[in-house]
């Protein structure tokens, strides 16, 4: 039996809508209401209430009445006595997680018996009690990234925990301004960074780079019954994050996830969030998934270079055509696998490959 609760819709959604309608950045709406970014952060998450003066400062700012704002509130607190958790929830919840990962990677603590273990998995999603995360994660990981409701079935539990290690990290980052063009500009040196072998060289050279841009590039191991290869989504700063698995655990995959999540950050923005290899109900259009793969393809290899090496892709072409774009081997070899012009494994001997070792969150070089 999965852990299908029914959400109450927190007053911070139909802020977020208005915000992302009229264009308001969020210091400049919390400015505008007269509380500190951390109080809009907590009213967006349904962790504080809407008074009198809020509901002026929300109606001169958004629209519609101080009524309409003060009813709004009234009924998500009735939604969330509704909502309460019976006893029963707690084992259906407990049940949903993937906690033997969860432990493995050193997210939650190895306590056993149900009340430890639910305070830990609270813990790490940042929540008090299962109310409280019934209100937060009723649209994915925050009531401001992502909007897609999960059914709650084991494996979507289980991507929800991988996203929210990348949120966890996410949260910490110092970020200036996301400046979209700056980024954009930047993808195509970032290819130079394949050249380094082992992700803890060139990880925090990815990871820098991409920040002094306004984008953070989180990365972690994806526990067991999560499929996802790469995410993108926004946090409720309006900056991007750039999430990443290292699934399939070779170069060629882990460059071209991330392109991929670079181009829905760059050409589908705040309309886009994407969870790249994770389950249906999370999957953006077809079109637009199209277009990712275009956009990552054509940064790492050339229409043209890609057609030459189609027609005889042997190892001494490979290695040249590597030399000339800036990108290895590895990365060429799995281009040509996905263009179908190669079988898969005839030059896996040419990818760098990962492995997991301690760090759940970044593997090593095998």
């Amino acid at each position: 039996m999965s852990f299908e609760p029914n959400w109450a819709s927190a007053p911070g959604a139909t802020i977020v809508r208005l915000m992302d309608a009229k264009e308001i950045p969020f210091d400049e709406m919390a400015s505008g209401l007269g509380i500190s970014e951390n109080q809009l952060q907590a009213l967006i998450d349904g962790r504080s209430r809407i008074d009198g003066p809020l509901a002026s400062a929300l109606s001169e700012n958004l629209g519609s009445t101080p009524r309409f704002w003060l009813a709004r509130d009234k009924t998500y607190v009735e939604e969330l006595s509704r909502l309460a958790p019976q006893s029963g929830d707690v084992s259906h919840w407990i049940k949903s997680l993937p906690v033997r990962s969860m432990r493995k990677f050193g997210w939650v603590d190895a306590s056993r018996g149900e009340e430890a273990i639910k305070s830990s998995v609270l813990s790490f999603f940042g929540c008090d009690d299962l109310l409280s995360w019934n209100a937060k994660y009723s649209s994915g990981v925050g009531a401001v990234a992502f909007r897609t409701s999960f059914a709650f079935e084991a494996n979507e539990m289980a991507t929800l925990v991988w996203l929210r290690a990348g949120e966890r990290q996410a949260h910490r980052f110092d970020l200036p301004d996301y400046d979209r063009q700056a980024f954009t500009d930047l993808l195509p040196r970032l290819r130079r960074l394949s050249a380094f072998k082992h992700p803890k060289t060139f990880l925090p050279r990815l990871i820098e780079a991409c920040r002094a841009v306004g984008v953070a590039v989180t990365t972690a191991r994806a526990p067991e019954g999560c499929r996802a290869s790469g995410a993108s989504w926004l946090l409720s700063s309006r900056h991007p994050v750039i999430h990443l698995s290292f699934r399939h655990l070779s170069e060629d995959h882990f460059w071209f996830t991330f392109f991929h999540e670079a181009a829905h950050v760059v050409l589908h923005g705040e309309e886009h969030i994407d969870v790249d290899g994770g389950d249906p109900s999370l999957q953006t259009s077809s079109v637009k998934e199209d277009e990712a793969d275009e956009f990552a393809q054509q940064l790492l290899i050339s229409p043209e270079a890609l057609d030459d090496l189609k027609r005889n892709p042997v190892p001494k072409r490979i290695l040249a055509a590597a030399r000339h774009l800036g990108v290895t081997a590895g990365i060429i070899v799995g281009q040509l696998e996905k263009a179908q012009a190669l079988p898969p494994g005839r030059l896996s001997r040419m990818k760098h490959r990962y492995r997991w070792a301690d760090d759940a969150l970044v593997p090593e070089s095998a």
